[in-house]
């Protein structure tokens, strides 16, 4: 289950005497904050942005566009309640290359390192306009350095592309 994410649900429905009914819905999922030792740490894959862009302004999506507006909102929510720590957002991509060594390589340091820095950059500088304090955020770009499943994974890769917010007690 992935944090600030929505998931469909369609419940099908038949008594003894043959009626049926079917429902569906969305089940919503909020931000997830999890215990990792001394910090606590949100991950998610929801907060979208343009292909090989840090811009959060340029999501032509609506409903990602809206998306990603509610999640910043909540993030920020979050982070005023836990006011007496700092924050470390780590950007995270797919590397694309993986499958060659030395292009995954090449890959890392040319293009998913600046982008997922940017992209981090991008998340902190929407937290700050929301009025948290610039100086409790630092970001870091973390490429594909650190991926969550495989990048073969062609179904579930996708969760590799994520922002995750390392909460450190000051």
């Amino acid at each position: 289950m992935q944090a600030a994410e929505d998931y469909p649900v369609a419940i099908a429905m038949r008594d003894d005497l043959g009626n049926e009914a079917v429902a569906s819905g969305v089940i919503p999922v909020d931000v997830l904050v999890i215990q990792e030792g001394d910090k606590l740490m949100i991950r998610i894959s929801s907060i979208t942005f343009p292909g090989n862009s840090a811009d959060l302004d340029a999501v032509a999506d609506i409903a990602a566009d809206e998306k990603n507006r509610r999640t910043i909102d909540r993030l920020s929510e979050i982070f005023t309640k836990y006011s007496r720590y700092t924050i470390r957002i780590e950007g995270h991509a797919n590397n694309l290359s993986f499958a060659n060594p030395t292009a995954a390589a090449r890959e890392q340091e040319d293009e998913l390192v600046p982008l997922s820095t940017a992209r981090s950059e991008a998340v902190k500088a929407a937290l700050v306009q929301l009025g948290l304090e610039s100086w409790r955020i630092s970001t870091v770009g973390l490429g594909g350095s650190i991926p969550v499943v495989p990048f073969g994974d062609l179904e579930n890769r996708w969760k590799n592309r994520r922002v995750e917010f390392v909460l450190t007690s000051r």
